[in-house]
């Protein structure tokens, strides 16, 4: 075994920088697998002030509002983004300002409709700063390897000038939801990626829209009709420089398709990249690159295909990040029309080469050279170094 492995940094390009940013000092749950370990972490927060824990996943533990009510005001994020839950104490705190929230965070459906809206939520009670983002930047590169980094969701003018009076410029890069582009400089519109968008919800909260039923009998979420997609695309071609859809379930991804397709044929030629297409089907994939689609994909999430076995529908654990057939069959390439991040979930090199090189079905196999060709800034910003046990055992 090598002593050593390495490779080039990363472009991370799907994240939301800005949301992460502002979480960097919260409670980390993404290595708590017992709820007693996350109960006795919530037993050293402070009272008198809103305390904040992301990283969830409820397939490992649930977690309720009597459970919660003991301790000081605590609101609690699901490692999806998709979905929280918060104490009374935090209700209370936030109802002032954000009662329509409070109102409906517990119904999953509205969630979905309003994801936007929840998670700029979010990035409201966590600001983050220009000290935090540099911070949080620095992490990145050292501990997890991550150069260049695309946020998903800017927040608003203010951020994007914070990054563009700071070191960070040339290594963060923004897409804005439709409302708040609208609300965006012409000059700022110009230089941001585009637009960001969302055809359906995640595998946590059970909203993917699947062509099957979620074993708990959840069909997913199309937040969508195809008709409001296709203005969508049509506003999004006239305004900005692209436009990116997440859609994880089959049936969000061939509804994106369709939407292309149309907008195709009015005669846009604007930049359309897939966010997700966890279980994009072959058809669909070939209609996708005849359309000129890009694909933006997270090896991390081959690991949906364990931990959320409990809620995939039959089959679809197998179907998760088919990345052999997108590659052999419906001829994406990696670095081309095939690129890959992370969502935060987590960011890094070891867990996505851990997921891409040893992946839990032989179609989720990434070979190393299609991962860096997908994944990794150009060698000249630097090397990340690592123990190969790390990831091989």
């Amino acid at each position: 075994m090598l002593s050593k492995m390495s490779v080039p940094y990363l472009h991370d390009s799907h994240s939301h920088f800005t949301l992460y940013a502002g979480m960097f000092k919260s409670i980390c749950l993404k290595e708590v697998k017992t709820k007693e370990t996350a109960l006795n972490l919530f037993a050293k927060l402070e009272d008198g002030k809103l305390n904040s824990a992301y990283g969830w996943n409820s397939g490992f533990f649930s977690l309720t509002k009597p459970e919660l009510n003991k301790f000081p005001p605590l609101i609690i994020s699901n490692l999806s983004l998709h979905g929280f839950v918060m104490n009374e104490g935090a209700e209370k705190l936030l109802r002032p300002e954000f009662e329509e929230i409070i109102d409906n965070y517990e119904n999953q459906e509205w969630c979905e409709e309003h994801v936007t809206e929840l998670l700029l939520f979010f990035v409201k009670i966590m600001p983050a700063t220009v000290e935090t983002m540099t911070e949080f930047a620095e992490f990145l590169l050292k501990e997890c390897g991550v150069y260049e980094i695309e946020d998903m969701l800017l927040p608003s003018q203010e951020i994007f000038e914070m990054i563009e009076s700071s070191t960070l410029k040339e290594r963060v890069y923004f897409w804005a939801d439709i409302n708040t582009f609208r609300t965006l400089p012409e000059a700022t519109k110009r230089k941001i990626k585009g637009i960001k968008l969302f055809a359906d919800g995640a595998n946590g909260s059970c909203t993917a829209a699947l062509s099957k039923s979620y074993l708990n009998g959840n069909k997913g979420v199309l937040t969508h009709t195809l008709p409001e997609l296709v203005g969508l695309l049509e506003e999004a071609a006239s305004t900005a420089n692209g436009v990116a859809i997440h859609a994880l379930g089959d049936i969000a991804g061939r509804q994106v398709v369709e939407a292309a397709e149309t907008v195709r044929k009015h005669g846009s030629d604007q930049f359309i990249r897939l966010e997700h297409a966890q279980f994009i089907d072959l058809e669909t994939a070939k209609r996708a690159k005849n359309a000129g689609i890009v694909l933006s994909m997270q090896p991390n999430f081959t690991e949906d295909s364990q931990i959320y076995a409990d809620r995939l529908p039959l089959g679809f654990d197998e179907m998760n990040n088919p990345f052999r057939m997108l590659i052999d069959k419906a001829g994406f390439v990696p670095g081309k029309d095939m690129f890959f991040g992370s969502d935060g979930m987590p960011h890094g090199v070891k867990f996505a080469l851990k997921q891409s090189l040893c992946p839990v079905f032989e179609g989720q196999r990434l070979t190393l050279s299609e991962f860096i060709a997908g994944y990794c800034t150009d060698k000249k910003y630097g090397i990340y170094e690592f123990d190969p046990t790390e990831i091989f055992g």
